[in-house]
Order: C-alpha cells, then sequence, then structure tokens
C-alpha cells in the first residue's frame, strides 16, 4: 500500500490556505500607506518645532532650513545642532525624500517632493502639491503642501 495525500485531501488543505489568507491579508493592504503618512506628519512637526526653537534661542528664522543643520545652540553646556539629519518625508518616495527647496511665497512650487520652507513666512510645508489617491485610504483628496 502506497502512504501519500490523495487529491481530495491537498484541495481540502488549499482551500483552507486560501480562506485563512483571504481573511489574513486585507488587514495589511494599506498598513504600509499608514505609516508613511505617520512617518511624514510627525517628521513635518518636528521640522516646524525645530524652526520655532531656532527663533527662540537665535533671536531670527533661518534664512535657509539647512540652518538646522549647521548653526549651533547651547543646550546645559553642550553645543549641539538644531538637526542632526533631515528627516524625510515619505508621501513623494517610499524611500524617503530628504530634499529642500528653500523659496518665497511668490515662487513656482516644484512638487517633486521633499521639503519647502517658505523663508519670508518660517513655514515648512510638504513639497507635494497633488492630491493623494484612494491608495492612501482615509485622506484620499488631501493635499500634502496645505497640512
Amino acid at each position: 500500500m502506497k502512504q501519500g495525500f490523495t487529491l481530495l485531501e491537498l484541495l481540502i488543505v488549499i482551500s483552507i490556505i486560501a480562506i485563512l489568507a483571504a481573511a489574513i491579508i486585507p488587514n495589511f493592504v494599506g498598513f504600509d500607506a499608514e505609516a508613511r503618512l505617520a512617518a511624514s506628519k510627525t517628521n513635518l512637526m518636528t521640522l516646524r518645532t525645530r524652526v520655532s526653537l531656532f527663533r527662540t534661542k537665535e533671536g531670527r528664522y533661518p534664512e535657509r532650513l539647512e540652518e538646522l543643520l549647521e548653526v549651533t545652540y547651547n543646550d546645559m553646556g553642550v553645543e549641539k545642532p538644531y538637526l542632526d539629519m533631515m528627516p524625510v518625508e515619505n508621501i513623494s518616495d517610499k524611500k524617503g525624500n530628504a530634499d529642500v527647496d528653500n523659496i518665497t511665497s511668490d515662487d513656482f512650487v516644484p512638487g517633486d517632493g521633499g521639503w519647502i520652507y517658505f523663508t519670508d513666512r518660517a513655514k515648512v510645508s510638504i513639497d507635494w502639491d497633488t492630491p493623494l489617491d484612494s491608495s492612501w485610504g482615509k485622506i484620499e483628496g488631501e493635499v500634502p503642501i496645505e497640512w
């Protein structure tokens, strides 16, 4: 007598695996987009907070966003830069984009990802002026530069 599985047994096991996969996979769809969104919003708030700290400590706003990496302040006897590295935004690129465009409110907005620093308003925004599509879930239609 040969030992092995019958075709019926294999079909039953494959069907059970397919049912489990159908129940589990939808829970992971959109998770990547939500994580990228949360990271980008957190990094945006970090940059805005650091610009405010720069204003408090230096008595002026940075002329360029990169000044947060270059200028140091005294933190309890330790000289520290306002930022150790430029954070990334993950809306325009899954790998992250830390490019910075320093412009005024009257300039053309590139909309190519990264950060925009409006030098005349001392405001940091995400350099993405296209409404988000349905792959972003609940925030479909929002425009990141307006956050």
